[in-house]
């Protein structure tokens, strides 16, 4: 007889972490994506770049990101794995595999590692397992071991190497020494002097992060018991001495109160974008549509001069992700090209640095002015969008050396509004969130009112989650200073402000096409449509030899990349890159003529337009769509002509479009 097929067998793997041990009964079938994303969940780790996972103690061999099965590795009943959750090379990346197609791959899998605000519900997330494991270190005063395994950004490790004080130059009135001497008129002084740094015009409001490192590490013991350590706000793993959870709790494994203070450091302190364009092209689909726009924000960091051993953010683009999006709000939607376009920004010498959203209402159309809506007497940010800010910087931790044993203390991820200010003209403030709002957000604890955007509420506890006391301080009306509980709080204890900017020069990581020549349609837009036919219009407006302008745009480039249809592969990409970041035309102008990809992308575009009736007036790069099937719209009636500034229909022989009022 023949044997009848077995089922899949059952295994136990055990997971060994810093925090302690887990087990999980997986089949045997399972592949190593799927086991990734158990791990995940089972250790609440939401960014991969944070932790990797190994065969051996020694933490040799490890396990990347595959749809194969778990058989493939060897894994049988029993194993232990090693959990690895400090900072250093992303989990899922294997290094002897191309990147993007490692990307498209993580794209396409059960297994994700992108930025997603799925899981960030309106009650501020899923309630988790308050006894699991917790890789967040509560305050404490220890023996400060720098950690040598933690990779620091590069800018990081310019500002260890400076000396950081601030010269002052001779008195002549005061300094009674020759040119060799120094006195307390002209001595060095410290970066973290509040003194100097309020008589700075204007006045550095916070003082940098490097300089509040140096006044940790400074004095007779340098900094020898002070440790960088975050809050933790759950409950304590692995308490023998009682019942979990809501049977019982004792103070060794019971999270500390939490008092709020206002961070006197941040560790962004100013952010600059290079070029006016990059706005006014994100702020195109608002002025088209009257829409609100979410993006993220593309580009590097560098030393900021004004600031003493300060930290600038340089944005050279904005990515769009799908959104819905309404004149009140937006919805921020799972992109499957997000590690495709960390894979291209990357390739470029950029990272996600941080997102950006307008908050516009009209107040005059003829003129252009919106609203002055966000100031002290209502808010700067929302409860709503501190729980985001505080969601996106935890998936962007900042690596530091002095922070044990995770190697990772706050972000240097940075929020930007486009409001209006008090002459109703559209301009963009920066922020990020405290470390404390950070914890509270991680910890599932902080949640928005549901009346009131200026105020934050804290949970309370429930047979589910245990949620400290969160204090803040406040004056009363006669002047004294009290402490109130954070039901509810203002998120003013929350925010840190960050100035934005543009540079009297503009920098340009990425050419304009120049004047007269149509841009490429931006991705996830519903009045615009990015297809091969779309770019091979676009490019259309090049000759060969200015091949290089019309690849100079971050959009083609993710395109390129992104295209499922033709395939661009690494080496590809290398070279578009490399023409594009030292600007040869020459390589561009030889891969244009060379490469299999742009012929297969020609020949596709060709054999599109053969198959497709001709109408007049159709553009593919600004076809209007019906609903979401993104079907070309119907051929317009005798009479009727479309708006090539905003695409509405309008009907009759009229001088200037109906819907946005510029002329035929």
């Amino acid at each position: 007889m023949p044997k009848m097929a077995s089922k899949d067998e059952k295994m136990l793997l055990r997971i060994q972490s810093a925090d302690g041990t887990k087990r999980l009964e997986v089949s045997d079938s399972l592949t190593v994506d799927g086991l990734l994303g158990l791990i995940g969940e089972s250790f609440d780790l939401t960014a991969a770049s944070s932790w990797r996972l190994f065969k051996d103690r020694q933490k040799t061999l490890q396990i990347f990101s595959q749809p194969a099965s778990i058989k493939s590795l060897g894994l049988k009943h029993g194993d232990l794995l090693y959990l690895d959750m400090s900072s250093g090379q992303r989990m899922d990346v294997d290094p002897d595999k191309a990147p993007l197609q490692m990307a498209r791959r993580r794209g396409d899998s059960s297994f994700s590692s992108s930025v997603s605000l799925s899981a960030l519900q309106r009650d501020g997330g899923r309630d988790r397992d308050e006894t699991s494991n917790n890789n967040s270190i509560t305050p404490r005063m220890s023996e400060s071991v720098p950690n040598g395994d933690v990779v620091e950004d590069e800018v990081d490790q310019a500002l260890w190497k400076q000396d950081g004080s601030v010269q002052r130059p001779k008195d002549e009135r005061l300094c009674k020494h020759g040119s060799t001497g120094k006195c307390i008129y002209c001595i060095p002084i410290e970066p973290f002097d509040e003194e100097y740094l309020q008589s700075r015009s204007p006045p550095i409001k916070h003082m940098s992060f490097h300089a509040y490192l140096r006044k940790l590490t400074s004095g007779a013991n340098k900094g020898k018991f002070a440790a960088l350590s975050e809050v933790s706000c759950r409950i304590k793993s692995g308490c023998t001495s009682h019942l979990p959870w809501p049977e019982g709790i004792c103070t060794k494994c019971q999270p500390s109160a939490v008092t709020l203070n206002r961070q006197r450091y941040r560790h962004i302190d100013n952010i600059m974008f290079e070029n006016a364009d990059l706005i006014e092209r994100f702020l195109d689909h608002y002025r088209r549509t009257g829409l609100q726009r979410i993006g993220f924000l593309y580009g590097r960091y560098e030393q900021h001069k004004d600031v003493p051993l300060g930290i600038r953010t340089v944005v050279a683009a904005i990515y769009e992700p799908p959104q819905a999006d309404t004149e009140n709000g937006i919805e921020l939607r799972e992109d499957p090209h997000s590690e495709v376009v960390d894979c291209v920004a990357s390739k470029m010498g950029l990272k996600r640095v941080g997102w950006i959203f307008t908050d516009l209402v009209a107040e005059d159309d003829r003129v252009g002015t919106v609203k002055y809506l966000r100031h002290k007497d209502t808010y700067f940010l929302t409860a709503e969008e501190c729980i985001t800010a505080a969601f996106f910087q935890s998936q962007h931790p900042n690596p530091c050396k002095l922070s044990s044993p995770s190697g990772q203390f706050g972000s240097k991820f940075v929020s930007v509004i486009v409001t209006g200010d008090q002459s109703s003209q559209i301009h963009f403030e920066g922020y990020q969130v405290s470390n404390q709002c950070m914890s509270l957000v991680r910890d599932n604890c902080l949640v928005p009112t549901y009346d009131a955007p200026e105020l934050a509420y804290v949970k309370t506890s429930t047979s589910q989650q245990y949620v400290p006391d969160v204090f803040y301080k406040e004056k009363d009306k006669y002047g004294n200073e009290v402490t109130s509980i954070a039901r509810p709080l203002p998120v003013e204890y929350l925010i840190v402000d960050v100035p934005a900017a543009m540079p009297k020069e503009p920098r340009y990581t990425f050419k304009p096409p120049g004047k007269g020549k149509q841009l490429f349609p931006v991705e996830n837009r519903l009045d615009q449509i990015q297809d091969i036919g779309a770019l091979l219009h676009y490019t259309s407006q090049f000759p060969r030899t200015h091949f290089l302008d019309a690849i100079s745009d971050f959009h083609v480039l993710i395109f390129m990349a992104s295209l499922e249809t033709v395939t661009l592969n690494d080496d590809d990409l290398d070279i578009l890159v490399a023409a594009v970041m030292s600007g040869d035309a020459d390589i561009a102008e030889t891969w244009a003529a060379s490469s299999q990809f742009w012929t297969a992308l020609n020949n596709v575009g060709a054999n599109q337009d053969s198959s497709m009736p001709s109408t007049s007036g159709a553009n593919s790069s600004t076809r209007q769509v019906n609903g979401a099937s993104g079907s070309a719209r119907a051929p317009q009636n005798a009479g009727e002509w479309t708006c090539t500034h905003c695409t509405f229909v309008n009907s009759g022989p009229v001088d200037a479009c109906e819907m946005c009022g510029l002329p035929h």
